[in-house]
């Protein structure tokens, strides 16, 4: 079969077909979408920021929006050192807690995790 085709196809049997080019204009093309989103922007109104709480439960992180109450529980807070320098990764409600995510990160991130009290 590859023997039929190794000097291709003869110039007076091809099909010739004009050849289409588009013109892709981004701003045009995408305007659409644009203005929608604005309309949506301004509808919902400024940002504002939500505090979340991050759970794990059988090994699959549980994202959530957290009480108020929460905050007022929190007893430690879990500092990330870094070479750019310290990253506040979240908090705890009790030290048992603290030192399982501290341990956890440096046995297996080999990070270090300052505990530091509220």
């Amino acid at each position: 079969m590859s023997r039929a085709f190794r000097e291709g196809v003869d110039k007076k049997k091809r099909i010739h077909a004009p050849i289409r080019r588009r013109n892709w204009s981004p701003v045009r093309d995408l305007q659409g979408l644009k203005s929608r989103t604005q309309v949506i922007g301004s509808e919902m109104g400024p940002l504002v920021e939500i505090p979340a709480m991050v759970r794990i439960e059988n090994e699959h992180w549980v994202f959530e929006r957290i009480e108020e109450g929460v905050l007022y529980n929190l007893t430690h807070k879990l500092i990330l050192h870094d070479s750019e320098g310290q990253k506040v990764i979240g908090g705890t409600t009790d030290m048992r807690t603290a030192m399982k995510v501290a341990q956890c990160m440096a046995q297996k991130e080999n990070r270090i995790i300052m505990i530091q009290p509220i």
